[in-house]
């Protein structure tokens, strides 16, 4: 399957956002779905698991069991759309009296909760989002067909430091990112750690092979084995500082950390000579190491092991 197919499966299947967080996914899926309307509420979908989930959350929600119908349509030769709608327009009624009229914009408290923004947009991504090979290149979006709602998420994205880039596509307004940063950080966001894992692998080997065309005494399992360590060390800072807990660290834990993160590529060596040539391989490595055990303690507190 393609990292794109795989990417929406991990988000569909994020235990925390599924149980603890379940409204402002379902928000973000219905809202940022192709119909939202007292006429019309409906999904259309390339994946069977995003139509099971959307019909899923609603009757969980609002308890409609009897007018979410599922259809599966032919789209192309071996490409199928199923279509999710709500039949029954007072069951409709119901659904905008629960998640707000269309014309009354996105409303915050379905997403103010804590993690509940990631939630919210990993919905929105389930329901108009798609990815691009990252071996050919970066590329996330979403695309609406309602610019004022594209404008919307535009803006409550840019409020959490991830504005994204806008454009028109076929009368649709695309919101999209190419910075692999600021797509890591979405990915993460939704709770798709292992297609940021992957991601971050793809990036990083990037980087080390066009190292290896200018350093020519560099080993292939040298190279592997600096990719498996920083993929490692990042998610575990990353994690450190998206859970607020880069306020607890020591200075010469927070310098290594930032420099991991601003240059995953880097050997040991490398990062001490940029940490001003102080500070021994060693003694990165024990930093490093002190890092991964805060990460691990703090995964432990929230009971995140459960997830893996």
């Amino acid at each position: 399957m393609s990292f794109a197919y795989e990417l929406k499966k991990e988000i569909a299947q994020h235990r925390p956002n599924l149980v603890h967080h379940k409204a402002a996914l379902a928000y973000g899926l219905i809202r940022f779905a192709k119909y939202y309307s007292a006429d019309h509420v409906a999904l259309h979908t390339e994946h069977r698991f995003v139509a099971r989930l959307y019909s899923t959350v609603i009757a969980d929600l609002i308890q409609l069991h009897y007018s979410i119908t599922t259809q599966e349509k032919l789209a192309g030769e071996s490409q199928y759309v199923y279509v999710v709608r709500v039949d029954s327009a007072g069951d409709r009624a119901r659904l905008l009296e629960y998640f707000g009229a269309p014309q009354a914009g996105l409303n915050a408290e379905f997403f103010a909760g804590e993690g509940d923004f990631g939630a919210f947009i990993a919905g929105a991504y389930l329901a108009c989002g798609a990815f691009s090979d990252p071996n050919k290149g970066y590329h996330l979006e979403f695309s609406l067909t309602d610019s004022a709602l594209a404008e919307q998420l535009a803006q409550v994205l840019a409020e959490r430091g991830l504005a994204p880039k806008l454009s028109r596509r076929r009368g649709k307004t695309v919101l999209y990112y190419k910075e692999s940063e600021q797509i890591e950080e979405l990915l993460a966001l939704m709770g798709a750690s292992r297609s940021t894992m992957e991601l971050m692998e793809v990036k990083i080997v990037k980087e080390l092979r066009n190292k290896v065309n200018r350093v020519t005494n560099c080993e292939t399992a040298n190279i592997t084995k600096t990719v498996a360590a920083s993929l490692a060390q990042v998610e575990d800072i990353r994690y450190i500082f998206s859970h607020g807990g880069a306020q607890q660290l020591p200075e010469d834990l927070l310098r290594v950390a930032q420099l991991r993160l601003d240059n995953p590529e880097y050997s040991l060596r490398e990062l001490g000579e940029a940490l001003g040539g102080e500070v021994s391989r060693s003694s990165v490595n024990r930093r490093l190491a002190k890092l991964a055990k805060i990460a691990r303690h703090m995964r432990e507190e929230r009971g995140e092991e459960l997830d893996g």
